[in-house]
């Protein structure tokens, strides 16, 4: 099995790009749907019609959802550290160590 790099075309807001890389075409098409549907959501509540403006704006909503999204699982490992370290505790007092 090879890592070849292929193409992809994919539309975003508009706009035709021919994407190249190892990832799988149905996966990079989901990425690009998401991204076209964030730029259209935020084109839609703005005055602004320059793509680029709404590109930005998209991008930092997106880097928003991303960043809120690790603390939670940032958090949600330590919480499990936690609670792994006192069952472990709990374990030894069990086993007498």
């Amino acid at each position: 099995m090879t890592n070849e790099s292929q193409l992809t075309q994919v539309e975003i807001y508009g706009q035709s790009y021919n994407l190249r890389g190892e990832g799988n075409p149905e996966y990079i098409h989901e990425l690009a749907s998401y991204v076209d549907a964030r730029m259209s959501e935020i084109a839609g509540n703005s005055t602004t019609v320059d793509s680029l403006k709404v590109a930005i704006l998209a991008a930092l909503n997106i880097a928003d959802e991303y960043h809120q999204i690790k603390r939670e699982v940032d958090r949600q490992r330590m919480e499990i550290a936690v609670k792994t370290a006192e069952w472990e505790r709990m374990l030894d007092a069990a086993i007498g160590k």
